[in-house]
């Protein structure tokens, strides 16, 4: 910068020197300097001169001065001589020369000085010039695209801002309705220009402003306000204009049907929005119901199903609640007629015998579908019948037990009619099916084979109620080897039994079955369970002891040397002469609660061979006196025998228990 400063100074002395060439200056080494500015303070954009004045002697000083702001050159002027009038029409110099320069400042506090560059001796800087310089005014026009409006109809407000600087405004406009912002602050365009389009001002006089804030320091803010028709100051919204119409669901409609009527209020353009407020409906002149809040959908409805016959002068009343909207109304005629019915069968179409069904038919309006209550309704089927008043549904429900056989019948609904709905009838197919039964086994599930035994069963209808009067065939075994017995009729239990007087069949498991066939009322079951078919030695009877059996043992000896230490019983030990045979019995064959006698030792002679599943006695007491050794039976088990045993002593019997026959 220096260097620029330097070139400068050497310019502007050498242009003086050419100016004054004939009359070199003669200034003092330190000249006396004077800065002015016109005007001052300046508005921003306009210009200001500043004028540099140096003092010296006859003739005038020569040279040149730089202007400054702070630090910046705002350029050089050569020094020109002033003059004081004239003398003899020539002009008179005075002792000090003058240089001005023009130039435009921006907005704030400038300190302006200058520097006097002589072409002799002396230079110098002048004091400092404030130069105040103030923003420029903005001015700031507000106007509506609509003013007045209606309510909801759309709105534009303007602002246009200008100022006296040159080109464009820069900055932000905020619009405030009634004393308060709305939007953001919207930007300025580069013709001045900003807009904002409001919503949901309610119906009355808003004041408007238009709030510009300058982003150029140079220009300053301004406000603009709305003036509608240039008097009232603000945007001015009307209430908008509504239209009610009335519409009803079904017209002409029967007696008793439900009929809707809907009233729909809107508004009319330009207004737009949602009305709020009520519709009192009127039938008649008398208000039907209370006044009915508008949706938000501007609708209102009216239901009823009470209009008697004739015709009906029905209005709707819209009340709006809001300043915003205006009230409307409307009316239509309703005409009432008689009703047709229509009866549906509902109910069951089949039942088991002797099980509850239920009849039933729904009676509603024929026009609508709607229910019709507290009306009495007939319903049968073939002996069976029932009479219901429908219920709040249109439905009438009665119960009946089928007493036929299985087979098909009909099931019928009849309303006889009133004063206000016609009659009407109605039928559908009904089927009988025979009940279903379940059959138990109740007998016992050991069996002595080469005895007699009485198998018993049970007839339940449903699983629970007891069936009379039928017969069961109860069967131990399969095929040709199987033995039935027909029961007598079941009791009032539903129990039944019979005898097969001698079991043949194999020993061990086997299926024993009670059946029932079946008749035209009942179905037909059958309930199959596995029985244990057992046989006692073919003389005599094996013995266990009662606390060997005890825990479920895997393994028991019934006959053998070790007995009486293989066996224990609650009574006390067993003389050892016992080796698990009784060749006696209280009776044939051995029964729980019986006795059993037998010599000591091998003279009671066992059997041969002994059953593949055979009944053994089980004692809890054995006594000896003299040469007879006696025990009770406390319990007969069945015992699934074991390779091995023999006669003797030294081969003994061995076994696992599988049953208790009793």
């Amino acid at each position: 910068m220096k260097v620029r400063i330097w070139a400068t100074r050497l310019a502007v002395v050498a242009f003086g020197l050419v100016l004054f060439a004939a009359h070199p200056a003669h200034v003092a080494a330190s000249p006396i300097t004077d800065l002015s500015s016109k005007p001052n303070p300046s508005p921003a954009c306009s210009t200001v001169d500043f004028t540099a004045t140096v003092y010296g002697i006859f003739p005038p000083p020569l040279g040149g001065v730089i202007f400054f702001d702070g630090t910046t050159e705002l350029g050089a002027k050569a020094l020109g001589p002033d003059f004081d009038g004239t003398f003899l029409g020539v002009p008179v110099p005075t002792n000090h020369s003058s240089a001005t320069i023009s130039t435009a400042l921006g907005a704030g506090t400038h300190i302006i000085t200058f520097t006097y560059l002589a072409t002799e001796v002396g230079s110098g800087l002048s004091d400092p010039l404030v130069q105040h310089v103030t923003a420029a005014v903005s001015t700031t026009n507000v106007t509506s695209s609509v003013d007045p409006s209606v309510f909801g109809q759309p709105v534009t407000w303007s602002a246009d801002v200008s100022s006296g600087c040159s080109g464009s405004v820069a900055g932000t406009v905020q619009f405030r309705t009634d004393g308060v912002d709305v939007g953001g602050p919207q930007p300025v365009d580069g013709a001045g220009h900003a807009s904002f389009a409001p919503s949901g001002l309610s119906a009355g006089l808003h004041p408007v402003q238009a709030v510009f804030t300058s982003s150029d320091p140079n220009v300053l803010g301004s406000t603009g306000t709305l003036f509608q028709g240039l008097v009232l100051p603000g945007q001015l919204v009307t209430p908008a204009v509504t239209t009610t119409t009335l519409a009803s669901s079904n017209n002409p409609s029967e007696f008793g049907a439900s009929v809707t009527f809907t009233a729909t209020t809107t508004v009319d353009a330009p207004g737009s929005g949602t009305p709020s407020g009520t519709v009192q409906f009127q039938d008649n002149g008398a208000n039907v119901g209370s006044p009915q809040a508008v949706g938000g959908g501007s609708q209102t409805t009216f239901v009823t199903t009470s209009l008697p016959v004739g015709n009906h002068s029905i209005s709707a009343f819209y009340s709006s609640d809001s300043v915003n909207f205006k009230d409307s109304s409307t009316t239509l005629t309703q005409v009432v007629d008689k009703a047709r019915t229509t009866l549906t069968y509902d109910g069951d179409t089949t039942a088991d015998f002797h099980d509850p069904a239920n009849l039933s038919a729904r009676l509603t309006r024929t026009d609508n579908g709607a229910p019709i209550a507290g009306k009495t309704v007939n319903l049968a089927m073939a002996a069976e019948t029932c009479a219901q008043v429908t219920d709040s549904n249109g439905e009438a429900v009665c119960s009946i037990t089928p007493a036929e056989a299985a087979g098909p019948f009909t099931a019928s609904a009849t309303f006889s009619g009133d004063g206000s709905y016609l009659a009407t009838t109605t039928s559908q197919p009904f089927t009988v099916t025979r009940e279903e039964t379940t059959t138990l086994y109740t007998g016992p599930t050991v069996i002595a084979q080469g005895n007699p035994v009485t198998l018993s069963g049970r007839l339940l209808e449903d699983g629970t109620s007891p069936i009379v009067g039928r017969t069961l065939t109860l069967t131990i075994g399969l095929g040709a080897g199987g033995q039935s017995c027909l029961t007598a009729p079941t009791d009032a239990s539903g129990n039944a039994a019979c005898t097969v007087p001698n079991v043949t069949v194999g020993q061990g498991p086997q299926p024993v079955v009670a059946a029932f066939a079946g008749d035209p009322y009942y179905l037909p079951s059958a309930d199959a369970k596995s029985v244990i078919i057992f046989a006692f030695p073919s003389r005599g009877l094996f013995v266990l002891g009662d606390q060997t059996i005890s825990g479920s043992p895997a393994s028991v000896t019934f006959w053998g040397a070790q007995w009486a230490k293989q066996n224990i019983l609650s009574g006390g030990g067993a003389t050892s002469s016992f080796k698990g045979f009784a060749d006696h019995t209280s009776s044939t064959p051995p029964a729980c609660g019986g006795t059993w006698t037998t010599s000591p030792g091998n003279s009671s002679s066992p059997v041969g061979t002994v059953p593949a599943y055979m009944g053994t006695a089980v004692s809890s007491s054995i006594m000896k006196n003299g040469s007879v050794i006696s025990g009770n039976i406390i319990s007969i088990v069945v015992v699934i025998t074991s390779p091995g045993y023999g006669p003797n002593a030294g081969h003994p019997g061995t076994g696992t228990i599988i049953a208790t026959y009793c």
